[in-house]
C-alpha cells in the first residue's frame, strides 16, 4: 500500500511537471494525489471502487479548494494532476478490448464501470465546488469586525 501511494505522488508530481505548474506547486499537488489514491485504497476493500473514487474524490476536491486559497493559486492546479490515480484509464482499455474481442456483455461491465467511476469523479468534484461557493457566500454576508 505504501509503495501505490508514492507511486501515486510520483505519477502526479510528474503529470504537474507536464502540465507545466510552477515548480512550488509540484510537490503539493502530488500530496494531494497520494492522500487521495490512499483514501481510495482504504476503503476499496469495504466499499468497492465507485464508492471509493467517490470518497478519494472528495478528499482531493477539499484539499484541492484549500491548498488553492492558501497559495493563492486556480483550483485547477490541483484539480487535475490530483485526479489522475482515480481517472479508469485500466476499465476504458477492457471495455474497448473486449468490444474488440467480441466478448460484448464484459466489454458493457467494463463501459458500465467507467461511467459510474467518471460521473462520482464529476459528482465530487461539483458537490465540494458548491459547498466552497456556498462558504464564501456566507462569509460575504457576515459582517466583518
Amino acid at each position: 500500500m505504501i509503495l501505490q501511494i508514492v507511486s501515486a505522488f510520483v505519477a502526479v508530481a510528474a503529470a504537474s511537471i507536464l502540465l507545466e505548474a510552477p515548480k512550488k506547486l509540484i510537490f503539493r499537488s502530488g500530496f494531494i494525489g497520494a492522500v487521495g489514491w490512499g483514501i481510495y485504497l482504504i476503503f476499496l476493500d469495504s466499499y468497492g471502487p465507485v464508492m471509493a473514487t467517490f470518497i478519494a474524490g472528495l478528499v482531493i476536491s477539499t484539499l484541492s479548494h484549500i491548498f488553492s486559497r492558501m497559495f493563492k493559486t486556480p483550483v485547477t492546479m490541483f484539480f487535475i494532476p490530483g485526479f489522475y490515480p482515480l481517472v479508469p484509464g485500466y476499465r476504458i482499455y477492457m471495455s474497448v478490448y473486449n468490444f474488440i474481442s467480441g466478448n460484448e456483455q464484459l466489454a458493457q461491465n467494463y463501459l458500465i464501470d467507467t461511467i459510474k467511476i467518471s460521473g462520482m469523479i464529476a459528482l465530487a468534484i461539483f458537490m465540494v465546488d458548491t459547498l466552497f461557493n456556498i462558504l464564501n457566500k456566507v462569509k460575504k454576508l457576515m459582517p466583518q469586525d
